[in-house]
Formats: C-alpha cells, structure tokens, sequence
C-alpha cells in the first residue's frame, strides 16, 4: 500500500510538470488569421466573430470568469473606451469557467454596469488555449490577430492607447505582438503551488521517518537548515551537502548582487553546477547509507522530496553510516 502511495504521488508531481509545460503554449500568435467562432451570449443569442468583423474595424475578444479579481479591475476602463468608441469597435467578453451559467455572467454584466456582449466561451475557443483569466485578443479589420495580451490592463490609459492604435488611419496592419502581464490568475500556476506545498510536506514526513528509522529523531528534523546538516552527516559527514546547498543560495545571491550581468551569469552558472555536482554525490552516498541502490540516487536528484517520503516511510531497514 505504501508503495502504491509513493507511485501515485511522483505521478502526481509529474502531471504537475506536464501541466505547466502545456501552460506556456498559445495557441494563436499575433499574425495569424483568427479562426472563425460563435459563442452563446447571456441574452440567449449568439455572436459570430466574421458578422462581427462586418460593422467593425476592431473587435475586442476578452476571456475572464466571474471570480477573477483582475478581470473586475480592468473592466471600468473597457467600458469607458468601449462607449467612446463603439461606433468602430466591439468587446466581446466571454467566460472561460465552465462553472459560470449565462444567468451568473448576465448578473455579473447588471452590477458591474457593463454595456458591451457578455457570455460563455463554451468549446468554440478551445484554439487559444487560455491558460489565465483575463486573457485579451484584439482582431483587426482584416481578421488577423493584432495583439495578444495575458493579465489585465492595470494601468489607466493603457487599453484605450490600444484601441486608438488599431482605429488609427495610419494602422498598416502589423501585429502589436503579445504580452503577459502580472496581474492575471492562471490555474496552473495554483496548481504548482498547491504541488509545491505538497512538496513540503512530503520532505518533512519523509525526513522525520528518516532520521527516525537512522537512529536520530527529533524536532530537528523539521526545520531546513538543521535537518540538512543531520541528513548529510548521516552520508557524508555533513559537509558535503551543507556545501551544496550554499552554492544554491549563491545562485540567488549573485543574480541579486550582481542583478542581469555578465559576471552574474557566469556566477550563477558556476555555483548552479557545483550545487549540482555535489547534490548528486550526496544523494547518491544517502541511498548507499540506508541500503539502496543507484535507482534510488537517481530518485533522490530528479524527486527529491518523493524519495525522502518513501525512504521514511519504506519498510526496508536502515543502516546508519558512521
């Protein structure tokens, strides 16, 4: 059983990293020719990007959901440059939450007091790939994607600038490019914190079986710096890992000396490998210590704080390293 535990939590953690790696795809680049889509509105009609295209020289595609706090920020500002302009433009703004009905956004579009279409994006814009709410596309006169920004206008001004460069007589059509802002809510980045935390977790369950099954328990084991040292004196009289972790905080260390400098990278670079270098050789010593073999080493460089948990709580008996 405990076995099973351990093979579900690396997959786990490995479903986390394929997730964030799907995280950094788009779908559409500014340039490209916006697939044509319908979406249902909260007032029981539709809205189709090409009849959309037919009265406006911009339109203004916004992915949010009801419960994004940057969605509710930037939309004072859509409003106002939406009614300066609504003769030329359109915003079409749609939830990417499945859990949020037409009722809800039409409730939401009532006490927010906004004028322009609102509705759900259902299955029709699955080509974005939206990986954060909001999520902004401006499609030009001619259908292509003029730019394409992930996180909310924040700062006054910025999405009306926007708007008057593609209404501008001297827009050629070339695309703005994209951008990704800070304040946007993605999912995937709540799930790496929630697999971060469970990260911890597991290294701290795990070394505390450690150092029990070892011979050396106690509340040490608990805290970062303390435990470190006890772990590596187990394998390796603690020198060597307490090194590898002090060149990981000079990576840190130097970038923020030195901050985006040659000398900097060269730094980090070196210290980065050096930490390496040396965690390898302690995970590879520690699995040696407790009886275990190369697979193991491996384990404990690639998942870490996984390993640690099943070395804790394995059944095989451990042999401290004098």
């Amino acid at each position: 059983m405990k076995k099973l535990v351990c093979i579900l939590l690396a997959l786990l953690m490995l479903a986390g990293l394929g997730c964030t790696a799907f995280a950094a795809q788009d779908g559409i680049q500014p340039g490209d020719t916006m697939p044509d889509f319908t979406v249902a509105l909260s007032d029981g009609t539709n809205a189709t990007l090409s009849g959309l295209l037919k009265e406006n020289d911009l339109v203004v595609l916004n992915v949010f959901a009801t419960w994004c706090g940057p969605c509710k920020v930037e939309f004072p500002e859509m409003e106002k440059t939406y009614q300066a302009n609504r003769d030329r433009m359109m915003i079409l703004s749609v939830s990417g939450d499945p859990a949020d009905t037409a009722e809800m956004i039409a409730a939401y579009k009532e006490e927010n007091g906004l004028s322009f279409p609102m509705g759900m994006a259902g299955d029709a814009l699955d080509f974005l790939n939206v990986t954060a709410f909001p999520t902004t596309v401006f499609i030009d006169r001619n259908g292509k994607v003029g730019f394409y920004k992930v996180g909310a206008f924040v700062q006054e001004g910025d999405f009306d600038a926007r708007v008057n460069t593609f209404l501008s007589a001297d827009y050629d059509g070339t695309p703005l490019g994209s951008e990704v802002a800070s304040g946007s809510f993605s999912i995937y980045l709540l799930v790496a914190a929630a697999l971060a935390v469970i990260a911890v977790i597991l290294l701290v369950i795990g070394r505390w079986r450690l150092f029990r099954k070892a011979g050396r328990p106690g509340w040490h084991s608990i805290i970062p710096i303390l435990s470190t040292y006890q772990e590596y004196a187990i394998s390796w009289k603690g020198w060597i890992g307490l090194l590898s972790v002090l060149f990981g905080v000079g990576v840190s260390a130097s970038y923020r000396l030195f901050g985006q400098t040659n000398a900097s990278a060269l730094l980090m670079i070196a210290f980065g490998l050096a930490s390496f270098v040396l965690h390898v050789m302690e995970s590879f010593r520690l699995a040696k210590a407790f009886g275990k073999g190369a697979g193991t080493g491996i384990l404990l460089v690639l998942l870490r704080n996984i390993s640690r948990f099943c070395l804790g709580v394995g059944k095989a008996g451990y042999v401290r390293e004098e």
